[in-house]
């Protein structure tokens, strides 16, 4: 997939109803497999449509299904083929297949706390399924085992009819997190506001959001083959952003000289202007398909000014802390949006750097 595209107005329309789409698919999933096994009068088929139900219902996106169905298939393989193995066991001795499937199910138990927890737990499942077939009565052991594998294949047969993606939504949603962020840094930072605003709410329902973007990650991740590492590094920077801004909020308000001192910087008045813009070109970048770079270059640039600007003020000896601490959190600030920049510009539009994706799209199922 092209990972720089621009977003489409239809999809930010699945991004806004994705919760009534889900439900929606799940819904036409279950009447259609549930009118073919009637129809069809396939006995014990029911076992196919809690599978894909199971598979489906948790996560609506192709990154989290694909991944689930391959665990579950594989998990599904091994605990069919182990509940086989129990009932031939079965025919010769019912202990020494009640400590295969003790032995079994303790594997099991183990790895669900390891790399593949989805997995392991299918193995248990299937095992029961199989295991509680009627005596000696092999075949309907495996056709439980099929209808299991069935309930798979049809779960992602129905998620990638127009696949919602967390990718996709990712990148919508950290788009109107860096809108929302740019509203109140005018609102807090304005020439024109005379007493500190009472958003501190709004704020807080702002790092909230950040911290639910990382739901997206390990699904993000399966469709784009990008690193979770990439999409971590950036949602920390995303999170340093806010923590960053609200502590630049108390040292801006903390007094009326050092309020007074940073309005009359025009270094620190220029920040009204650079840092709604960076946030705004990060938006482009996300979601626009505008892979221009030059706000990393200006980025730069200031936090140089601001480094000359304490050198001189030292220089002149001003005496204000809250004014040091203002212009330290703005560098601060230019830099996690220089890095976070560079790092979105890298893994959308550089395709060079194959170092951001995984080497085997396979790892993200692991």
């Amino acid at each position: 997939m092209q990972l720089g595209n621009k977003i489409s107005k239809l999809e930010r329309l699945l991004c806004k109803y994705s919760r009534w789409i889900h439900a929606a698919r799940i819904s036409l999933a279950f009447l259609t497999t549930f009118v073919a096994i009637r129809y069809f009068k396939l006995d014990g088929a029911s076992y196919a449509l809690i599978t894909m139900l199971i598979v489906m219902g948790p996560q609506p996106y192709w990154g989290n299904v694909s991944s689930r169905a391959v665990q579950r298939t594989f998990g599904t393989v091994i605990g069919a083929l182990s509940g086989l193995a129990g009932l031939y066991m079965e025919l010769y001795s019912f202990p020494a297949m009640l400590a295969w499937s003790a032995v079994t199910m303790f594997i099991a138990g183990y790895l669900t706390l390891g790399k593949h927890p989805y997995m392991a737990l299918l193995i248990g499942a299937t095992l029961a399924v199989v295991s509680c077939a009627p005596p000696n009565d092999m075949e309907s052991a495996i056709t439980r085992s099929l209808y299991v594998l069935a309930g798979s294949v049809l779960a992602m047969l129905f998620t990638s009819i127009y696949p919602q993606r967390a990718y996709t939504d990712m990148r919508i949603k950290f788009s109107e997190s860096l809108g929302k962020l740019s509203e109140l840094y005018e609102a807090y930072f304005s020439p024109l506001v005379l007493e500190r605003p009472n958003l501190d709410d709004k704020l807080k329902d702002e790092l909230d959001t950040v911290v639910k973007l990382r739901n997206y990650v390990s699904a993000a991740s399966n469709e784009s083959n990008l690193k979770p590492e990439v999409f971590n590094s950036m949602q920390t920077l995303h999170r340093n952003l806010f923590t960053t801004m609200s502590l630049m909020i108390d040292a801006y308000w903390a007094s009326h000289e050092g309020h007074k001192l940073i309005e009359s910087e025009p270094a620190l008045r220029d920040l009204n202007r650079l840092i709604p813009q960076a946030l705004e070109s990060l938006q482009d970048k996300l979601c626009n398909g505008v892979s221009d770079n030059q706000i990393s270059g200006e980025l730069r640039q200031k936090a140089n000014d601001l480094k000359e600007l304490v050198l001189k003020c030292i220089d002149g000896k001003v005496n204000e802390t809250q004014f040091y601490a203002f212009v330290w959190l703005s560098l601060q600030m230019l830099r996690q949006l220089t890095d976070l920049n560079d790092q979105l510009h890298a893994a959308l539009y550089q395709k060079g750097h194959r170092h951001l994706l995984l080497k085997n799209p396979l790892q993200a199922h692991k």
